[in-house]
Order: C-alpha cells, then sequence, then structure tokens
C-alpha cells in the first residue's frame, strides 16, 4: 500500500522511548545498513526482507534526502521472496529425476538424492525467474510519535517491527485499544473500570 498515492490504509503503532541528538546520524548508518539487498538465485536464504526509499522500490541507495522529509521519517519497507510456481516445479523435477535415473542406471532415487535434486532444479529455475516483490510504505511522525505502515497483515508488521527496533533506539508498540487508552491517559478510576472489562463476543444472531 502506497502512502504517496492511492487508499489510505494503515496500521498504527506508538513509539516509546526518547531520540538521542545524534538521531538522524545513528539512524542513516543503521538504515543504510539494512537497506535491502536482493535476492540471489544461488544463495540459501528464500526470503529476505530490508529498506528502500519511499516510493521507489528499486532505489536502495539511501541518503538523508531519501529518508527525513521535516519532521518525519519515510522509508519503503521491501520483502522480496522466491516463489516457483507448483506445476513448474513438478515438471521440472519430474525431467530431472527422469535424467538422474537413466544416468545412474537405477528405478528410485533415496531421499537425500530427492533432496539433493530439487534443491538443484529449484537453483535453476530462480535463475530464468524474478524474486515476488511486495513493498509497504511508513511514515513515522516524530513530533507526535507514532508510526503509520501502509499495510494491515500481522505477519508483514511482525517483520517491519523487528527491522525497525534494529534501527532505531526506540520500543514499537501496536495501536490496540488498550495501548491507546495508556497513551492517552486514564484516570485512577478509569483505569478500575477498564481492567475490568471483558471482551464479548457477538453471534451473527446479534448484530441483526
Amino acid at each position: 500500500m502506497p502512502a504517496l498515492r492511492g487508499s489510505l490504509t494503515y496500521a498504527r503503532f506508538f513509539v516509546e522511548g526518547e531520540l538521542p541528538e545524534d538521531f538522524q546520524d545513528r539512524s542513516m548508518r543503521a538504515i543504510r545498513l539494512r537497506a535491502m539487498k536482493p535476492l540471489e538465485p544461488d544463495e540459501e536464504a528464500l526470503e529476505r526482507s530490508g529498506w528502500c526509499a519511499i516510493g521507489e522500490p528499486f532505489e536502495l541507495e539511501l541518503g538523508h534526502e531519501n529518508v527525513f522529509y521535516n519532521e518525519f521519517v519515510n522509508l519503503g519497507f521491501r520483502t522480496d521472496r522466491w516463489v516457483i510456481p507448483g506445476p513448474m516445479m513438478r515438471a521440472k523435477m519430474k525431467e530431472a529425476e527422469a535424467a538422474y535415473l537413466q544416468k545412474k542406471g537405477r528405478e528410485k532415487l533415496s531421499k537425500r538424492e530427492k533432496t539433493e535434486l530439487k534443491e538443484l532444479v529449484a537453483k535453476k529455475l530462480r535463475k530464468q525467474l524474478s524474486p515476488s516483490m511486495s513493498v509497504v510504505d511508513l511514515s513515522w511522525s516524530l513530533n507526535d510519535g507514532i508510526v503509520r505502515f501502509f499495510s494491515l497483515s500481522p505477519r508483514k508488521a511482525a517483520l517491519m517491527m523487528e527491522l525497525f527496533q534494529k534501527c532505531f533506539p526506540v520500543k514499537l508498540v501496536p495501536e490496540a485499544p488498550y495501548t491507546l487508552a495508556a497513551r492517552l491517559g486514564l484516570s485512577k478510576a478509569e483505569e478500575r473500570t477498564w481492567e475490568e472489562l471483558t471482551p464479548t463476543l457477538l453471534g451473527i444472531g446479534d448484530l441483526a
């Protein structure tokens, strides 16, 4: 989901912690270190996430001007993953198995041989394909202490939080009714009432 255009659907996260005086310089070093490194067919990694310029998934050489906009930190969170279509993998494996057995003069592969052959076939196919790519925009309002992540996917959010907290000396807390209430501040009486609340599950009949 883009922050600069299109639908404005996002998840919010609260930032906890004080920013150091050299925050921008320290952050840029950490961001550059964790900029996206595109997947290579021969490496073992099948998935990788990293930063890119917001709105520019192929811009991986990040400078201060790519990241800091007035009181905002803006980044793209890019994830690449190898996805080989099942029918293609099965067809190529069948060909590879037949050729291997013919060469060895045998009728059946061992479990180990099949595993090794599958990896060789996968590497060969990866050289003919490109990894699938997903990019989610992220905008951090430094003044408000709020990060907007333009995806509602829990998995992507978890990956983003892991990378974010490796780069910045703060804690990222997902928005939820309780965290929002704590951020707004509750009186003692309101805190007691809040702690006594229990969730209610609504059935279809309850919504009619």
